[in-house]
């Protein structure tokens, strides 16, 4: 994986030949910073048509109100419309988090966008659910009958 951006709260990184993005939240991110990393987060997927995502969310805090609001409005519908086909989250440990969070994933579901998304308690598992291939796209094989 290669590092796309860092900083106390988030570190982002992609792995083009995947085409997969991780983003690792940390701590309790609010307003502009919080605003920042989610659009980073989409600039990373267009600049590398990524349709493979890990959101590591265990060590995220409470998501405010004010920036609830604004990732309905902006944040998830940019991820709806977005080159993804899979996302992979583990939950964060906080309570407030993870309502927020289901919030923002009932709103994603209002999108006509075929976007997987599954919940793991663990990196090793999402990772191996992102990196298989989905049965909607997996190559179809046709008999061929020559007589």
């Amino acid at each position: 994986m290669q590092l796309y951006f860092q900083n106390s709260f988030v570190k982002l990184s992609y792995d083009k030949d995947q085409k997969l993005g991780k983003a690792e939240w940390r701590g309790h991110l609010q307003g502009a910073e919080l605003r920042e990393a989610y659009l980073l987060c989409h600039d990373m997927i267009n600049r590398f048509s990524l349709t493979r995502w890990l959101a590591d969310d265990r060590l995220m805090g409470v998501i405010s109100p004010a920036d609830l609001k604004w990732s309905l409005e902006v944040h998830v519908p940019q991820m709806a419309k977005s080159s993804l086909k899979r996302l992979a989250r583990i939950p964060s440990k906080f309570e407030h988090n993870r309502e927020a969070v289901d919030t923002m994933i009932n709103r994603g579901y209002t999108f006509d966008q075929p976007l997987e998304l599954k919940d793991f308690e663990n990196e090793h598992d999402a990772m191996q659910w992102l990196l298989e291939t989905p049965k909607s796209i997996a190559p179809q094989h046709q008999l061929i009958h020559l007589r």
